[in-house]
Formats: structure tokens, C-alpha cells, sequence
């Protein structure tokens, strides 16, 4: 096939969508594809990280997307807060569509990937491009019957999937990034995918382990029950990545616990080497676990019913522990136990890159408009 002019449109709160952007862009490079811009829907009070700024290969540019109102400890959710906060901030979000527009005109891409970032569908919807839309995440899984919802929570389950089902409105691919293969479906267009992980994951080495635990929280709220843990148990090394809007530098609080801003190459090389890992329930961190063979404490940020769905999903497979708070004993007892799946859950990741380069490369050309015969 030529080569494609793909956008990426990616919701940037967190990292997740963000590094499986950077694992595609590689992907489709090493196919003989570019990407020619890349739009990062986020709230305004999160930063977007320097390395995906660095590393993503394309012109950024940022617009504000609904995001998550959290409570004052910044660490939970509040759902009816978040859809005050994001219906107060409809005029942003107006001038986000129209950017995507701007973009969509000016780069005239063959195809469009949104790493679900909701915006896009209601663009899709009102602006109808002429250009296929192509869906990516791991969200998509919850409307297949394989996937282990947790008992009752009804609504939720209900909400959770009306709003998966609303970021992919009117796309002609959903690819539904999974732990573990999983029988496509296509009569709603969805294709069961391995993880997008970054080329880093698989440079790093095997068999190492150091004496510290990991953790990584997306909300520094959780700061203060880490900090209470550790003075009970100093002699356990923590190393800490946050997101804290004050914080850009490394903090030691003491010998034994040092908080560091986020860096991705930095948090993948500690991976590699530690005991264990203590994060939130997000989908990208737990992978990236699992590939190395490393034990996870799953903490879903509270309120947050998708993450519970991704730690107890994840805990089935094998990856570690799902727990409702960061209690670091849980971890500690977990690991003598850990028998990670790690040779299975390699070899689906692996056949990741052929896989989404022919996701891709099918949707333009369903697109495209039908060769007449020349009489």
C-alpha cells in the first residue's frame, strides 16, 4: 500500500493513551507511514509530558477536552462534579472541535486514529470528514462477552459502556486493546487487539531486581498514604512517580522513599529492576508490568469503576493484587506467590505490529472509493 498520512488524536489525561500513541507511531513507521500531526485533548490542569513531546516525531498542538473533576484530597473522582465542570467548560470545548477541524483540513490525512479522546466522535458526528476514523483502546473490550466485569454494579457497567460506545461514534474500526486474545466481533466493527507497548518495553533487560518498590499514582493525592505507609515500614525503599502540578523536580523525603516527576524512560529502567509495583488501575502500567514478569498492587483511583474493571481483569490473568487503597503490605505478601504468565502474555504482544499496520491499512481502503473500469 502507499504510504498513509495518518492524525492522531489522543486523550491526554494520563499516560496510557499517550505512550500506546508513541508505540503505533512507531509501528507504522517502520510500515512506510507518517504521522503528520498529533492533537492531544486534555483539562487544563494537566501538563503534557516532555517525553511524549520529544518522542511522538510530529508537530503537537493541544486543545481542552472533558476530563475528571477531583475531590479536595486529589484523589478520587466525583462524577456529578465532572459533569458540572465539563458542561461549564462547553465554550472550550467548541473551540477544540474547531481545531480538529483546522487540522484535519490543513494536513488532509488518509486516516484518522483516536486513542479515545471523546471529542473526536462528536466531531466525526458534526463535521462528517470525509476520512475514516480508526478507534484504539483498551475501553473497547468492555462491550465484548469475555470480558470479566465484577459482580452487580449494574449502572455502571450500563454508563461505563453508553460512554466507551459514545468515543467511537461513527468510526469505522474499534480496535479493543486486551490482556489476552479474544474472538473479534464484526458486526460492531470491533477487532480484538494485543497492548500497544513502546519500543522501550522490549530493550529492557530480563531477570533483574533490586531491593525498592515502584509506585506510580496519576493523582498526587495519594502521596499522603504512601507517606503514612512509609513511616510505619522506613525500611522498605520506595521510589515514587507522580503527577504533581508543583513538583517538577526529584524530591528525597527521607532515605527510603524519593518522589521523581514523571519521565517514561527513567520509570520503565526502575521497572525493570524492581520487586514489585504498587500504581492505579490504568490499563498501560499494568502491560508493561506483566511483559517484564514483575508483581502489581492495582489501586483504582476511587470512584473510577473502569479501573476496577482493569485490576480485577488483570488479577484473573495473573499480574498481582487488586487492592481498594495503596497498602503496600498486600504487595509485600504477594510476592512469593507471583507466577506471572509472562511467556503467553510476550508472544500476544508480539504480534502486535503486523496486526495494527493491517487494522489500519484495511480501513483506508475500505474508504476509498471504488476504481471504475476504463470502457
Amino acid at each position: 500500500m502507499p504510504s498513509l498520512n495518518c492524525l492522531f488524536v489522543v486523550q491526554g489525561e494520563g499516560r496510557g493513551h499517550l505512550t500506546q500513541a508513541l508505540a503505533l507511531r512507531a509501528m507504522l513507521r517502520e510500515a512506510g507511514h507518517h504521522v503528520s500531526a498529533v492533537l492531544v485533548g486534555r483539562p487544563p490542569d494537566r501538563r503534557l509530558p516532555g517525553f511524549f513531546v520529544r518522542k511522538i516525531g510530529a508537530p503537537v498542538q493541544c486543545f481542552d477536552s472533558p476530563g475528571f473533576a477531583l475531590d479536595a484530597r486529589r484523589r478520587g473522582v466525583q462524577p456529578g462534579a465532572t459533569l458540572l465542570h465539563n458542561l461549564r467548560r462547553a465554550g472550550a470545548f467548541r473551540e477544540g472541535l474547531a481545531r480538529l477541524d483546522a487540522a484535519v483540513r490543513r494536513h488532509r490525512p488518509d486516516v484518522i486514529v483516536n486513542f479515545f479522546e471523546p471529542l473526536t466522535a462528536l466531531y466525526t458526528r458534526l463535521y462528517r470528514p470525509r476520512v475514516p476514523v480508526v478507534c484504539i483502546a483498551h475501553q473497547y473490550m468492555f462491550h465484548h462477552p469475555a470480558y470479566p466485569f465484577p459482580p452487580g454494579f449494574g449502572l455502571q457497567r450500563t454508563l461505563l459502556r453508553a460512554y466507551t460506545d459514545g468515543t467511537a461514534a461513527g468510526a469505522a474500526r474499534r480496535l479493543a486493546l486486551s490482556l489476552y486474545p479474544a474472538d473479534d466481533l464484526p458486526a460492531r466493527r470491533l477487532t480484538v487487539m494485543p497492548p500497544l507497548l513502546r519500543p522501550e518495553v522490549f530493550r529492557l533487560p530480563d531477570g533483574l531486581e533490586e531491593p525498592f518498590l515502584l509506585v506510580y499514582v496519576l493523582n498526587s493525592g495519594y502521596a499522603d498514604a504512601l507517606v503514612a505507609w512509609h513511616e510505619r515500614h522506613p525500611e522498605v525503599r520506595l521510589h515514587c512517580f507522580w503527577d504533581h502540578p508543583d513538583a517538577e523536580d526529584m524530591l528525597a523525603y527521607d532515605d527510603t522513599l524519593t518522589f521523581h516527576p514523571l519521565d517514561d524512560e527513567k520509570f520503565l529502567g526502575m521497572m525493570a529492576r524492581c520487586r514489585g509495583l504498587a500504581c492505579t488501575a490504568g490499563f498501560e502500567s499494568v502491560c508493561e508490568a506483566l511483559y517484564l514478569g514483575k508483581p502489581v498492587l492495582m489501586v483504582p483511583v476511587e470512584g473510577h469503576f473502569e479501573q476496577r474493571c482493569n485490576a480485577l481483569d488483570a488479577e484473573a490473568l495473573g499480574a498481582g493484587r487488586y487492592s481498594p487503597h495503596f497498602n503496600l503490605d498486600r504487595l509485600l505478601a504477594y510476592l512469593p506467590h507471583h507466577h506471572p504468565p509472562t511467556a503467553r502474555f510476550r508472544a500476544w504482544v508480539d504480534s502486535a505490529r503486523p496486526r495494527f499496520v493491517a487494522a489500519i491499512e484495511a480501513a483506508v481502503r475500505a474508504a476509498a472509493p471504488p476504481l471504475v473500469p476504463v470502457a
